[in-house]
């Protein structure tokens, strides 16, 4: 066998050559003849030539090939990698369009499913939010209360702020007491501030900032009625009556200051009918001014600070609406980016199936209507054909130019015809 493949070198007929290399040779034939015998062979048939030694090598390439073209077990055993390959890919398109399939059929329906549930809920929240929240909301109430206690803050600053300067700074002189609207003027007066001012920056600074800390108490008194202790009792009970003390030693200061003045201006002596005795504790709680001025502020302080109850009742009501809201449209963000991010994940495995089936039609075509060569194989022949080239130069004594034309020619035949299709295959792979 290995004969008849080395007659192609031989000077027998070509028909008769190519009958029986179709009749009998193979490719592991082909793999068995000593190429380096070959090389010194033709060597000396060809006297070393540049010209005989590229048509020898161009025989060697192309026999190689025709060889391997007809040989079907080496031809699918050089093809299985590309099989392999191709179903690889087609099982990964398989897996990825059952993904896309998944995503499409389950993951999004059941995403947008639940963001319709989620604002069915917002609706019921605004609809009737008694029965998320527990309690009934009254968003009407919330602004109403709202507004009483804008007025009742507005009433209570200058109720204080005018009350304060008349207890401790202001003097009453006849003109003021001759007023028949005295009292109201000491408890409502516009122009308290502008008068602390013109007193002094100390007065100034008390009588603008004493409103607030009624105010303060007031705050205080809803914040102890939102514990569950039972010392809160205690706790507001204990701020009411400090209010009220206070609120008693400011209505007294200014029941003092106006009776004091009308004392003063009497001309009546001890004994006669309208004579005026020292101002006392008795007679300020037998004088209706007194009491006027305690309730005209103390009565507005306990329901300034029942409606600011209320108001941040209703407040916080409202806030928790708004909270139950706001959760179920972050909720409902998140969904819609999880729908995005399968959204992206089928684009991505879409793009995936279509490279795949690129590949797959290039593999398929390789597969179906190429003939694959061994590159190793055939590198080897030629290499061993050129060390036995080359040792007949050598014995011949050929130059050393002669020599490395030679084993440059073939080189560049390798590059050429060799590695250019291993790096081909490697790329595809």
């Amino acid at each position: 066998m290995v004969q008849l493949i080395k007659g192609m070198f031989n000077n027998s007929s070509p028909k008769e050559n190519k009958e029986e290399k179709e009749d009998t040779a193979s490719f592991q034939d082909f793999v068995k003849i000593d190429w380096y015998e070959e090389g010194r062979i033709k060597a000396q048939t060809h006297d070393g030539g540049e010209t005989g030694l590229l048509c020898c090598v161009n025989w060697i390439y192309h026999n190689h090939k025709e060889i391997l073209r007809k040989d079907h077990l080496e031809q699918e055993k050089a093809k299985r990698p590309y099989i392999e390959k191709r179903q690889e890919l087609i099982s990964q398109n398989d897996v990825k369009q059952s993904l896309i399939d998944r995503i499409k059929e389950n993951d999004i329906p059941r995403l947008k499913t639940k963001i319709e549930s989620i604002r069915t809920e917002i609706s019921d929240i605004r609809r009737n939010p008694e029965q998320f929240i527990g309690n009934k909301v009254g968003k009407a109430g919330f602004i109403i209360g709202g507004l009483i206690l804008l007025f009742l803050t507005l009433y209570l600053f200058i109720f204080y702020s005018s009350a304060s300067f008349s207890a401790f700074f202001k003097t009453f002189s006849a003109t003021e007491l001759a007023e028949e609207n005295v009292i109201l003027k000491s408890i409502f007066d516009g122009q308290a501030l502008m008068k602390a001012w013109n007193d002094g920056a100390q007065e100034f600074v008390f009588v603008l900032t004493i409103p607030f800390l009624f105010l303060g108490l007031g705050y205080l008194i809803h914040k102890f009625q939102e514990r569950e202790e039972w010392t809160k009792y205690l706790k507001v009970a204990a701020v009411l009556i400090v209010t009220f003390i206070f609120d008693a030693l400011i209505a007294y200061s200014i029941d003092k200051g106006i009776y004091e003045a009308v004392r003063e201006g009497s001309f009546a002596s001890p004994g006669d009918p309208d004579y005026l005795p020292p101002h006392t504790i008795q007679l300020a709680f037998m004088s209706e001014k007194f009491w006027l001025i305690i309730f005209a502020g103390f009565v507005a302080y306990v329901i300034w600070g029942l409606v600011f109850d209320f108001v941040m009742e209703a407040y916080s009501k409202l806030d928790q609406i708004s909270i139950e809201i706001n959760s179920r449209n972050e909720e409902i963000k998140r969904l819609e980016s999880q729908i995005q991010e399968k959204d992206d994940e089928i684009s991505k495995a879409s793009q995936e199936i279509g490279n795949n089936e690129v590949e797959i039609e290039r593999l398929r075509t390789k597969i179906d209507h190429s003939d694959i060569i061994s590159h190793k194989e055939l590198e080897l022949s030629l290499m061993r054909f050129l060390n036995g080239w080359l040792e007949v130069l050598s014995f011949n004594r050929k130059p050393e130019e002669h020599k490395s034309n030679a084993q440059k020619k073939v080189m560049e035949f390798i590059e050429i015809n060799v590695n250019t299709l291993k790096l081909e295959k490697s790329a595809q792979e």
